[in-house]
């Protein structure tokens, strides 16, 4: 028997369905050739795309095409790997069947000897006079009478057909690099200016109502325990105005993205770095997760927790003073 393998099929369209006003801002369908994958479109001017809208708008979406864009390269990878398994196969079995040919060609009347591996590290011979078919596994457990020839020539398209989507997966594989890496970049300098937005707003009406007490700001406390049992000993810092909270939670300097898991819950924050929770608890009052961001900083998780509320939280998570 001869092992054989089809090449793989065409992945689906990435489905992107969102406000399309928005959604031409910030990525373009591509020819087919990308197989679906939408093109990020770099935000030249990210203060004119949030004037008609929040920039908590622009970062949610971002972060939800980038999220797409992730699965399509965890998919693309698991494809390719799939398919470098089964290149070997297919060139081992129309090696056998050129082999098969070329002996029956040279000499049909005579018997040939073979070498068959039994087990792992054992080998047995044997003696076959020569065939004219063969048969191939095509999947799924089925297996196909052929003759050499029609077996050679559906291996050699197989083989032929193989290299060409593996080359079209690389292309695809490097595409959606570049489009992640773009959306990544969109997606800091939209936080950052929602930042410096809120920012400005929180000076403006400083100036405009001087006797008002000023925007909490809390430094980290370390946590101690809650209601769920022992919280991490880590230092963060955090502030608040009527509407948002704003967290920084310290990570290794040379910590990437794709290290770092953040979990926002209406009413639990956790955040991971390499699969370690560096920091979680219960909050103090409700959160809007759908209104929430965060991004990578300088050796730190930035979020910006949206309240279901706007009051003053008593502290970020619900303490008990050591």
């Amino acid at each position: 028997n001869v092992g054989s393998s089809r090449a793989a099929g065409e992945l689906a369209p990435m489905a992107i369905v969102s406000d399309e006003a928005l959604d031409a801002h910030l990525f373009k369908k591509t020819p087919d050739t990308k197989r679906g994958i939408p093109e990020a479109i770099f935000i030249e001017n990210v203060e004119a795309l949030c004037k008609t809208r929040k920039s908590t708008d622009v970062v949610s979406r971002l972060q939800e095409l980038h999220t797409k864009y992730q699965y399509m390269q965890s998919s693309i990878a698991a494809q390719r790997a799939s398919l470098k398994v089964k290149q070997p196969d297919i060139a081992a079995a129309l090696e056998t069947v050129n082999h098969l040919i070329a002996k029956r060609d040279s000499a049909p009347d005579d018997e040939a000897e073979y070498t068959y591996q039994l087990a792992e590290n054992i080998w047995a011979k044997a003696s076959a006079t020569q065939t004219t078919c063969v048969c191939l596994w095509l999947g799924a457990n089925v297996m196909l009478e052929y003759t050499l020839e029609e077996a050679s020539e559906l291996l050699t398209l197989n083989e032929n057909n193989a290299a060409t989507l593996l080359a079209s997966l690389n292309d695809d594989m490097a595409f959606l690099r570049d489009q992640i890496t773009t959306t990544e970049v969109n997606i800091a300098r939209a936080h950052n200016l929602g930042v410096k937005l809120r920012a400005a707003e929180k000076e403006a009406e400083t100036k405009a109502t001087p006797s008002a007490p000023p925007k909490s700001f809390a430094p980290a406390a370390r946590l101690v325990s809650d209601d769920r049992g022992m919280l991490g000993g880590t230092d963060y810092k955090w502030k608040q105005d009527q509407e948002e909270v704003e967290v920084w939670v310290p990570v290794p300097e040379r910590a990437n993205k794709s290290e770092v898991k953040v979990t926002i819950l209406a009413e639990s924050l956790k955040v991971e770095h390499a699969g370690k929770v560096v920091l979680q608890g219960q909050l103090a009052a409700k959160c809007s997760p759908n209104g929430s961001t965060w991004t990578m900083g300088s050796g730190r998780v930035e979020l910006s927790l949206e309240k279901a509320e706007a009051s003053q939280w008593p502290s970020l998570f619900e303490v008990e003073e050591a």
